[in-house]
């Protein structure tokens, strides 16, 4: 049975008169018959303070969709309706982008068929016209979990270890510029214990056997989260061995050495720790990744 959530605009951080704006994305959708679900920081928000009451570290201006698409000339339609039938503007700079009456971005990931045998999609448009959406359909065969937004609107959002994939990727595709996805990851890194806790005790028992531990007393749970967190990522990936190889790559070049892993420099920032102890969280998530 597929989990749902009901959860209010504030709590996520969204104007409640976005409510138009996904209005407006629903008819589209509803139109062509296309499925999607919500990605990016908002789905963050929806676990963290939605479902868990814990205030985001950021905000965030834009709001993600990862669209199934499997015919290119549907996404042009697609974005062709929204335009012309809902009020939505195209963005130069980005051809994924549409802009809303507010100004809010929209984000609209296609993924599916059309994607190339590099993982690649690429759209007619003008300056930003081509994305790599490695995970993005490992995710969606997930069973998603559903959000009830405000009265009227549901739709399905990424998981918490999706989130995290889909970031790490994100940020390997272009480490000079998304530095917030790994914030993001470590800051679901420092609450996924509480979030999960039943499940963690319930299905990942054997991990306490073993208490490694940083110099405080919760660490020992951030490293057993840490683990877990790379099973569930195993669980997504293990649907594409072009994605375990991607990852695996990922994990090779900043789970080694502490003084060459941006990745842990990041990371230690947010904990406030040295990068040799924020490896320690990378290689928990690696192993719990290559050992599942």
């Amino acid at each position: 049975m597929t989990n749902s959530y009901k959860i209010s605009f504030d709590q996520v951080r969204l104007e409640p008169g976005f409510s138009n704006a996904l209005a407006a994305l629903e008819r589209g959708f509803s139109h062509f018959r296309i499925d999607y679900y919500l990605i990016g920081a908002v789905s963050r928000n929806v676990w963290l303070s939605g479902i868990n009451g814990i205030t985001p570290r950021r905000t965030t201006g834009d709001v993600d969709f990862a669209v199934f698409i499997n015919d290119k000339g549907l996404y042009e339609k697609l974005k062709e309706y929204l335009i012309t039938k809902e009020n939505f503007h195209p963005y130069k700079e980005n051809a994924f982008v549409l802009i809303w009456e507010d100004g809010t971005e929209i984000d609209l990931m296609p993924f599916g068929a059309i994607e190339d045998e590099n993982r690649k999609v690429t759209v007619q448009g003008t300056g930003f016209t081509s994305v790599n959406v490695d995970g993005f359909k490992e995710v969606y065969d997930q069973q998603l979990p559903e959000v009830e937004l405000g009265e009227n609107h549901r739709f399905k959002c990424c998981t918490l270890p999706g989130i995290v994939l889909l970031k790490l990727i994100a940020w390997d595709d272009r480490p000079e510029a998304r530095q917030d996805d790994i914030k993001d990851i470590a800051e679901i890194l420092d609450h996924f214990f509480e979030m999960n806790s039943e499940m963690i005790w319930a299905d990942h028992a054997d991990l306490f056997e073993v208490s490694p531990s940083f110099d405080d007393g919760r660490s020992g749970l951030l490293l057993i989260a840490a683990y877990v967190l790379g099973r569930e990522l195993k669980q997504i990936a293990k649907r594409s061995e072009q994605l375990q190889e991607r990852l695996t790559d990922i994990f090779n070049k900043n789970a080694v050495d502490p003084s060459t892993s941006k990745v842990a420099e990041i990371i230690a920032e947010y904990f406030d720790k040295t990068a040799s102890e924020a490896l320690l969280l990378l290689k928990e998530l690696e192993n719990g990744f290559s050992q599942a």
